[in-house]
């Protein structure tokens, strides 16, 4: 089994994250690597290693599952009683594990590097933009990148309750310095309301979020 990249018990449950070189599929199970070979070239790397994490959070728990394959939204499937989320951004898979029966979780990794395109608008509501304003370029950059991937997690979470795309621009958050922060929904479609919580750190070189929501 790969070593990981880092194992954490988070607020949100349990974090495993690998990376994708030299990752073999003969961790996962029959049906898992029949999924796999299906899938193109890059896509198969990175669905690979998501599984190899989850498959791995399931072991610190102590849990068995069947093959995790994805539901009619792309999520894995779980057995009951169980949340779970993964990410994968290049070489490097994330996935997201705990014991819970009344919420959802989400999870979300980026690189920690200002992207070339400044992507503000498209992800940031005015009173979010305000909060970056006297930012040197660079720290804007990162800061607008950090919630981007917090609003990432956020939907995954929220994904099964609502199952329909939720653009950026549906939800405000305010991050404070300690690696949390507090989510204002604005749902065209009115749904809820739910209750949310968020955490972001920075690691390895990596902008990690989760999210929980739950019907409130």
């Amino acid at each position: 089994m790969a070593e990981p990249l880092f194992d954490l018990e988070l607020h949100h449950g349990r974090c495993v994250a690998v990376t994708t070189e030299a990752l073999s599929p003969e961790g996962l199970l029959p049906e898992e690597r029949a999924f796999a070979e299906s899938l193109g070239t890059l896509r198969r790397e990175t669905w690979v290693a998501g599984r190899v994490a989850m498959r791995q959070a399931l072991a610190r728990l102590g849990e068995r599952a069947p093959p995790i394959l994805p539901d009619d939204r792309g999520a894995p499937v779980l057995p009951p009683g169980l949340a779970g989320s993964i990410s994968h951004k290049q070489r490097v898979a994330v996935a997201l594990l705990a014991r819970e029966a009344t919420a959802r979780i989400g999870v979300d990794v980026e690189l920690d590097a200002p992207r070339r395109h400044d992507i503000a608008a498209k992800v940031l509501r005015p009173e979010e933009l305000a909060e970056l304003e006297g930012m040197t370029e660079e720290q804007r950059k990162r800061e607008v990148l950090l919630r981007f991937s917090a609003k990432e997690a956020v939907y995954k979470a929220l994904d099964p309750y609502v199952r329909r795309y939720v653009g950026f621009l549906e939800v405000a958050l305010r991050l404070d310095g300690e690696g949390a922060g507090e989510v204002t929904p604005d749902l065209r479609n009115g749904e809820g309301p739910f209750a949310f919580e968020v955490r972001w750190m920075r690691r390895e070189g990596l902008i990690l979020t989760t999210a929980r929501v739950e019907r409130s």
